[in-house]
């Protein structure tokens, strides 16, 4: 007791404590601690505890010792090592296009019964995992990140299936019931499955990335889009025993609804071989070898046979070079809407006749009706039979050559010659335009002229009744002042007559008092010259003033002058 009382008892008590304390840190921080870089994960291994089962590899809990199935993830971590191990392992990284597909390593045995019936995978629950099966895991790991356990899983890394949008996937599971154990009568019943059994599935997959068990099933993908390809390994006897070697384009599509049928139908290795631009492509396309090639060769044969060699014979590109001339005097007649485009020319019909009833595209349109049904009866849509070329026989090609060429120039010449005549008719239609023209401006300015002269004329006669009237005034006014002026002269006619009246009698009483009127008619006439005559010759004593000397000094009347006159 006095031990335990004592002061350096406690001391040495809680130095020791601190020191444990101290030491159990530096063993839990220094020792048991384990950092786990990104990208990594740990395995633990427990030493201690109970033995596991002869069947099992995995731990179910931390009283057994051996491997545990949970992993740590990156981080830090605290294990003793007294009692527990560790493994470091790379997180598993699943790439884009790629997925892994598990296989659990612990569990229970699948039941016989159940593989017999083939159902071989592992069937587990992951919130009970230890009370799952051993063996493949249907579902797979896609693109991520993973901490799995080597012990408890082993993996292995797929390529997932990418279906294209041009493309059909076909499911085959590997895994399922006995497709003999469903039966189906139907055509396509034969081979395919009903959904879920072992086989080929009716169902088919849409574009998109698949990630599958290979060992739960398979995708095989097929090309839907339509393919042209050029065949020229077809040969067939003409009419006239030619053998004609064409070559025929094909464009054909697989019916997407018909994909898994046609995969098993044709395909011998669970996929087809599509590619078409190569002889030897076109030798292992099975839809060609195995559906369209067959059919081609066999129509090729039984329409070709009903032609001739010469039937197949034309010159293409002057069969062009017409219709293009044919086209041109079309618009041209139609532009000038002549009788030629209403009432048509039976040459014109001929070739156009010729040109789309000729043997190549009958022959075509035959094959297309004979081959389409069939095809499309095993899975494939011919869209389209073309006979591209029909080379014709080495023998033949010369002299029905020649004979089609001397053709198509007729028929160019014939075109040529109805060109002329539209463009005649256009010519002709352009003068009757023309004259219709120059007719409607003469008529126009006839019109204008004919207004022109009834204005003037209605103008004149205006003016002309206008000058009219005024000239009946005016012809009354004359008439007026020749009535005043004549009334007026009369009265002096009057006035005159009266004063030449009165002249008269003064003149008759004046002669009178003379011996004779021309004495009377002599002295007035001396009597106004002799002031004048006076001065002239008062002073000349010429012979030619005694002349008029007489007469410068009046006479004096005679006596009985007045007298006798009286008498």
């Amino acid at each position: 007791m006095s031990v335990l009382n004592s002061g350096k008892f406690w001391v040495r008590i809680g130095i020791t404590l601190a020191v444990l304390g101290i030491l159990q840190q530096i063993w839990h921080w220094e020792v048991e601690r384990i950092e786990v870089p990104a990208g990594e994960y740990l395995v633990r291994i427990h030493r201690w505890g109970k033995n596991l089962p002869s069947d099992q590899i995995v731990a179910p809990d931390p009283s057994y010792k051996g491997v545990m199935l949970d992993v740590l993830p990156e981080g830090r971590h605290f294990l003793n090592p007294i009692f527990w191990s560790y493994e470091r392992h790379r997180v598993v990284d699943v790439p884009k296009g790629k997925c892994l597909v598990l296989t659990r390593k612990f569990g229970r045995e699948i039941p016989a019964d159940r593989i017999a019936r083939g159902e071989v995978l592992a069937q587990h629950d992951p919130a009970q995992p230890f009370a799952g099966e051993r063996g493949v895991v249907r579902d797979v790991l896609g693109p991520g990140s993973y901490r799995l356990n080597p012990y408890a899983y082993s993996w292995e890394e797929h390529n997932a299936v990418q279906v294209d949008a041009r493309e059909v996937g076909v499911r085959a599971l590997l895994i399922g019931q006995d497709s003999s154990q469903s039966a189906n009568d139907s055509v396509q019943g034969r081979y395919v499955v009903s959904e879920g059994s072992r086989g080929i599935q009716k169902s088919t997959l849409s574009n998109g990335t698949y990630y599958i068990n290979p060992y739960v099933e398979s995708i095989s993908t097929v090309e839907v889009q339509a393919h042209r390809v050029e065949l020229s390994d077809i040969v067939f006897p003409s009419r006239d025993g030619f053998m004609m070697k064409p070559v025929v384009v094909v464009e054909y599509s697989v019916l997407p609804d018909r994909t898994p049928e046609m995969l098993v139908r044709l395909s011998d290795i669970g996929q087809l071989h599509q590619r078409d631009s190569t002889p030897a492509e076109q030798a292992e396309n099975e839809i060609l070898q195995k559906v369209i090639l067959p059919h081609i060769r066999g129509y090729a044969r039984i329409e070709g046979s009903n032609f001739f060699a010469r039937d197949f014979i034309t010159t293409e590109s002057a069969t062009q070079a017409v219709a293009a001339l044919d086209d041109a005097a079309q618009k041209a007649a139609q532009a000038a809407k002549t009788p030629v485009e209403k009432q048509g020319n039976p040459a014109q019909a001929g070739v156009t006749s010729q040109r789309v009833a000729n043997a190549r595209e009958r022959m075509q349109q035959a094959m297309f009706n004979k081959v389409k049904e069939p095809c499309r009866e095993l899975g494939v849509d011919v869209r389209a039979v073309v006979i591209a070329d029909m080379p014709p026989p080495e023998e033949l090609a010369s002299q029905i050559g020649q004979r089609e060429l001397a053709k198509v120039e007729l028929a160019k010449n014939a075109s040529v010659i109805r060109q002329f005549r539209a463009q005649q008719s256009l010519d002709a239609a352009k003068a009757l335009k023309e004259q219709a023209r120059q007719k409607v401006g003469a008529e126009t300015r006839l019109i204008q002229a004919k207004t022109r002269a009834n204005q003037i004329k209605e103008v004149a006669e205006s003016q002309l009744k206008q000058e009219l009237d005024n000239a009946q005034v005016a012809l009354e006014a004359s008439k007026k002042q020749a009535e005043a002026q004549l009334t007026t002269a009369r009265a002096e006619v009057a006035v005159i007559d009266s004063q030449n009246t009165a002249e008269v009698a003064g003149l008759q009483t004046a002669v009178q008092g003379f011996s004779s009127p021309r004495h009377f008619a002599q002295f007035h006439v001396i009597s106004k010259l002799a002031p004048t005559l006076r001065e002239i010759f008062a002073a000349d004593d010429s012979d030619f003033a005694k002349i008029f000397s007489n007469y410068m000094s009046p006479q004096a009347p005679a006596a009985n002058g007045p007298q006798e006159n009286s008498r």
